[in-house]
């Protein structure tokens, strides 16, 4: 039932990156994304070595959301 939740909310985020024109929102999206697979990646695969997976994910994604976030900071000036 949550894997279900978590692809629908994969598959919203990607149609609204593509709908989407404003680029602030489309990383605001992206972002969204990269943490929704990350949580997918720990739920679906059931080991030790998923659980470690999903967390270097988790961990490549909040880098990239920082990343996303400091673009929008320069964006904006």
């Amino acid at each position: 039932m949550i894997t279900e939740v978590v692809s629908f909310i994969i598959i919203l985020m990607l149609i609204r990156i593509f709908i989407t024109k404003s680029r602030e929102r489309k990383l605001l999206y992206l972002c969204c994304l990269s943490f929704a697979f990350s949580a997918l990646i720990a739920l679906y695969v059931n080991s030790p070595m998923g659980g470690i997976l999903a967390i270097i994910f988790f961990i490549s994604s909040t880098l990239s959301s920082n990343a996303i976030a400091h673009t929008l900071g320069k964006v904006k000036l």
